[in-house]
């Protein structure tokens, strides 16, 4: 089986399975299987589709957010940033700028992402011992069918916290991330980056869940 055809499979695997449990606890168990399974990556990444309506200035010169959507909370968002090069329009991804760099990191833009993640899983009934995978990973996996939105909660010369929430639109679920790096090794690609997964949760539920981890 081809490297491109596994991670289908494990995607399908993924959203049939979703659909058919009702349970849980054997849904957490199948998105922990598939993280767990490969440590190669396929590089998957969304088409990047910009208007000029959709370019803000911000107060950095040269460079522009590409206006999104809110997600429940107005801080939660699927904004992300770009420079000009040449003619084209790319994803910043430079140290002196960590907020924007982060942002574009979650809302898997950046393509040359090499960063290890360092993961616990909190499933139903307990929490998996730390994991390590490649970041992207977990964007080739579980990310295809799914709305990112993201939120920077934390931000000094020393470490950035962030919230990645993984929305599920037709099955009514999300998945949430919460990260942690060394601002000063953000555009280290050995750098690891720690995270705590919360999957399958209830849409309904962001708003608290969301202010539970911000006002801690």
């Amino acid at each position: 089986m081809t490297k491109k055809l596994l991670y289908t499979v494990l995607a399908l695997t993924m959203v049939l399975g979703m659909r058919a449990q009702t349970d849980k606890a054997d849904a957490d168990k199948l998105v922990y299987q598939m993280l767990t399974s490969s440590t190669q990556t396929e590089n998957w990444h969304p088409a990047m589709i910009i208007r000029q309506n959709d370019l803000k200035e911000t107060l950095e010169k040269g460079i522009y957010i590409v206006a999104g959507d809110s997600f429940q909370i107005k801080s939660l968002r699927s904004d992300f940033y770009v420079i000009k090069k040449d003619d084209s329009w790319i994803p910043l991804n430079d140290g002196r700028y960590p907020l924007e760099t982060m942002v574009n990191l979650l809302m898997n833009r950046i393509t040359d992402n090499q960063h290890p993640l360092a993961l616990r899983h909190h499933q139903y009934g307990g929490i998996t011992p730390r994991f390590t995978i490649p970041m992207q990973n977990l964007f080739d996996l579980l990310a295809r069918n799914m709305q990112l939105y993201c939120s920077v909660t934390y931000i000094d010369e020393h470490e950035i916290r962030a919230i990645l929430v993984l929305h599920q639109q037709k099955l009514n679920f999300i998945h949430m991330l919460e990260l942690k790096v060394d601002t000063r090794k953000l555009t280290d690609a050995t750098s690891i980056i720690s995270g705590d997964l919360y999957t399958n949760i209830p849409q309904g539920n962001v708003n608290n869940i969301f202010r539970e981890r911000t006002t801690k």
